[in-house]
């Protein structure tokens, strides 16, 4: 990518240079071509630019994803009654760590909610178990 961008700077040095030589010439063709030389060097440039931007982006969005994968394959939970179990903790909420990978300790339900649903609750998503 930075080959490019030297590539295009260079070139439009290069322009600037035939332009201060067609000052001598007074060729109306060549300053319109020059001309056009010129902008399309800048666009290419300037489109160089946003790939660089997306690109960055992308990495960054890359490496959230490996982290999270990795997170996700080195601790394989172990189901136990009403979510999952990681190590000696638990329960944490299957919804939650299938959907998003993130560890939602799971309270005990209370009242109703234990007698209706369950007894786990998820503060975050709802779910019960």
């Amino acid at each position: 990518m930075a080959d490019v961008i030297s590539t295009i700077q260079f070139s439009l040095e290069i322009v600037k240079k035939l332009r201060n030589l067609n000052e001598t010439i007074k060729d109306a063709d060549i300053k319109t071509l020059l001309a056009e030389l010129q902008s399309e060097l800048v666009d290419a440039k300037l489109e160089v630019v946003g790939l660089k931007e997306k690109m960055a982006e992308i990495m960054t969005k890359n490496a959230e994803l490996t982290r999270q994968l990795e997170a996700r394959t080195s601790e394989q939970p172990e189901p136990m009654d009403g979510g999952y179990k990681f190590g000696d903790k638990g329960p944490y909420c299957i919804k939650c760590f299938e959907t998003s990978s993130r560890k939602i300790l799971l309270p005990r339900a209370t009242g109703i909610l234990h007698t209706q649903f369950g007894q786990y609750h998820c503060p975050v998503c709802g779910n019960h178990s």
